[in-house]
């Protein structure tokens, strides 16, 4: 019955089927770049950021009418090294540590490339290469603790003892290196002729991206002390629980000038879920922008639905009338309606998608991702393959055009299915 309503009015279904078609090639363009993007952003960052404030460390200028010329001559450990007392005794704070430019959610970035286990190979990863960014932090400052960074087993790392050119390292990274062993201990870069020493493997976390967005990407941990150049850049506090972040940042910024050591002094709290959202800010613009287009097409596909059948209303009480006299409910001549709604949806997602899956075909399948091939094998999501990714967007774009025509149908099927039978019949 539904197929003989389709070909019965074939101008309308044909208007409406060539739509569907065309919001289906559309929709694949759109919603495969804009699903991949929002998977990578919704990989958790792997560290407590909901219970995080951090400052920043500043040193004050000579010509300031504050600074302390006996400064030059002070410890600059036990400098520092106030302040972070400072900070860990103030109510409602938990632990505290430094931080530097190269941590989580900072504009500053160095990565390592490397290779991994040449077995891989053997397993058809015909590049192994991939890189690993670099996360500083000060040892025996509860660095793990305050951030509330796992280990491979779930629980809150325990930092070990790091000795000259230790790393600590991400689990896909320790998988990639050391695929069939322990990564505790084992060699990751040689001896050289600028580093003289070794790097080993000193412990292995959970895995975490290096700002939000970054996707399936490796990190290692090395330490920095008070001896080289580079000095802590803020402090990182972790709350209580229970404790509001920002009521807390309010109260702390009212007592900011209490928090000096020397020349050192403390400014510009903030609460890194902010600050992760800030960082994702330029990619969550153009994430949004894409469902804002999305949006409009699924509206049109609505409108257009319902509008087309709007229109053959009044065509269609007859042949509602007759259904409802030889006993059929209304909820059948509503779901008619609709049916025919659907089955005209299914057809033009399916030429439509077939159309694209060639276009595709020609372009050589370009995938975009967010790792390089050996992570994805070993941290493999759904859109890594082309049967994963293009079956699950193509049961996205069916799903959510089945939804919108059944809701353009059923509007207007609703009025057919309410007329009176003597009514729907009158004209015949």
């Amino acid at each position: 019955m539904i197929i003989k309503s389709i070909l019965g009015k074939k101008t309308r279904s044909t208007a409406l089927f060539i739509e569907i078609v065309l919001v289906t090639i559309i929709g694949w363009l759109i919603i495969e770049p804009v699903a991949v993007n929002t998977t990578t952003a919704l990989i958790p960052a792997g560290y407590d950021h909901d219970r995080l404030v951090m400052v920043t460390i500043e040193y004050l200028d000579s010509e300031s009418p504050l600074y302390v010329k006996s400064d030059k001559k002070a410890d600059k450990e036990s400098l520092y090294g106030n302040l972070l007392r400072m900070i860990r005794d103030r109510e409602g704070v938990e632990k505290a540590t430094f931080t530097y430019y190269q941590s989580f959610e900072m504009n500053g970035r160095s990565s390592n490339g490397i290779e991994a286990d040449s077995t891989y190979k053997e397993k058809g990863i015909d590049d192994i290469g991939f890189s690993m960014s670099c996360i500083e932090f000060m040892p025996n400052t509860d660095f793990f603790q305050t951030f509330g960074i796992k280990d491979v087993n779930g629980n809150i790392f325990q930092e070990p003892e790091m000795g000259e050119g230790s790393y600590i390292i991400s689990r896909s990274v320790a998988k990639a290196l050391f695929p069939d062993s322990t990564a505790i201990g084992k060699e990751i870069y040689p001896p050289s002729e600028w580093r003289p020493y070794s790097t080993t493997v000193a412990g292995v976390t959970a895995d975490m991206p290096y700002v939000k967005g970054d996707g399936r990407i490796g990190t290692y941990f090395t330490s920095r002390d008070f001896e080289g150049w580079t000095m802590p850049h803020t402090v990182t506090m972790r709350l209580r629980e229970g404790v509001n972040p920002r009521k807390f940042i309010e109260n702390l910024t009212t007592d900011l000038p209490q928090y000096r050591s020397g020349n050192l002094y403390l400014t510009h709290p903030v609460y890194m879920s902010d600050k992760r959202d800030e960082i994702f800010a330029p990619k969550q613009r153009e994430l949004t922008q894409k469902w804002m287009i999305v949006a409009f097409f699924l509206i049109n596909v609505l409108l257009g639905v319902a509008g087309t059948f709007y229109v053959q209303c009044k065509t269609r009480i007859p042949d509602a009338g007759v259904m409802r006299a030889f006993g059929a409910p209304r909820r059948k001549v509503v779901w008619s309606i609709v049916g025919e709604a659907l089955v005209t949806t299914i057809l033009g997602w399916l030429i439509g998608s077939i159309i694209y899956l060639i276009y595709l075909k020609y372009q050589g399948f370009p995938m975009e991702t967010d790792a390089s091939p050996i992570i994805r094998y070993l941290r493999p999501v759904w859109h890594d393959t082309k049967l994963g990714r293009y079956s699950i967007i193509g049961g996205i774009i069916l799903l959510l055009l089945l939804v919108t025509s059944a809701l353009g149908a059923w509007l207007p099927a609703r009025k057919v299915g309410r007329v009176p039978i003597v009514d729907s019949l009158r004209d015949e």
